[in-house]
């Protein structure tokens, strides 16, 4: 039986129950979650076409703005992906880690996105180090590239969000740990969550700027000391932390938010 066949089929079958009318309040991650599970439970292949948009709004009942960001999202990490005038594919991305036991409503709620501020402070700072001393020539001038994309999107948040996270994940292939590059892969959702709320509070992006340029320049040097102080001073210390700290109403995870001396005007 074919792909199309397949997600096709009678309602009693196991492709579609995940395509079943939705009626949870939180519309956006259940069609993230159905999509996510029809992915696995039919194992599609990168490159396999999903069914047409208009249809995957018939079949869950769900209006075109939810299901686009539920997609959006699921771009994002690389699970899908748009071809304009063809359609909605399954990417690229590593979609092993997005087995069932992974809820992803829990990336949603504050507790959730504090505990991963905390743990990307301690993976990203690994990453980085690791760029500097891994990353090939080819690596390095693609994260410059990406580092212009970010200086080019400042006055348009939703790019500039989107152009830090590929920056990030830049960073992340340069250190050749796929382990901690996934990881950091499935927390990008509750980043994007996070970063939208911080650049907000902090009213601009021209400290994110001056930490995005340190890091690189370390990178490029390969020094990798100065690389992990530069990811530090970005994912647990300054005035975005500081802004992180004045957004979320029951505080941030037991971090030092002051820890950079240069940046503790953020205080």
């Amino acid at each position: 039986m074919g792909i199309k066949e397949l997600m096709l089929n009678d309602k009693g079958s196991a492709s579609s129950r995940h395509l079943d009318p939705i009626n949870r309040t939180t519309v956006v991650d259940e069609i993230v979650e159905r999509l996510i599970g029809l992915i696995i439970d039919e194992g599609l292949k990168p490159g396999d076409q999903l069914i047409p948009e208009r249809e995957l709004m018939a079949r869950l009942e769900v209006g075109r703005s939810s299901l686009r960001e539920a997609i959006k999202t699921l771009c994002a990490l690389g699970i899908l992906e748009i071809k304009r005038g063809t359609g909605t594919f399954v990417g690229y991305g590593d979609t092993s880690i997005l087995t069932k036991p992974l809820s992803w409503g829990i990336f949603l709620n504050q507790s959730s996105i504090q505990q991963v501020i905390e743990a990307r402070s301690v993976i990203e700072v690994a990453l980085a180090g690791w760029a500097a001393l891994r990353a090939t020539e080819e690596e390095i001038a693609t994260i410059g590239r990406l580092l212009e994309r970010l200086e080019a999107s400042q006055h348009e948040m939703s790019r500039y969000i989107e152009s830090d996270l590929a920056f990030h994940l830049g960073i992340a292939r340069a250190a050749h740990n796929d382990m901690l590059a996934n990881v950091l892969t499935m927390f990008q959702h509750a980043l994007r969550v996070w970063m939208e709320t911080t650049y907000k509070e902090a009213k601009g992006t021209t400290d994110s700027m001056v930490l995005h340029r340190e890091i690189y320049a370390a990178i490029q040097a390969r020094d990798e000391a100065a690389a992990r102080a530069a990811m530090t001073d970005h994912t647990s210390g300054g005035p975005l932390l500081a802004a992180a700290a004045r957004s979320f109403a029951n505080g941030l995870p037991p971090l030092d938010l002051y820890s950079s001396d240069k940046y503790s005007q953020g205080k």
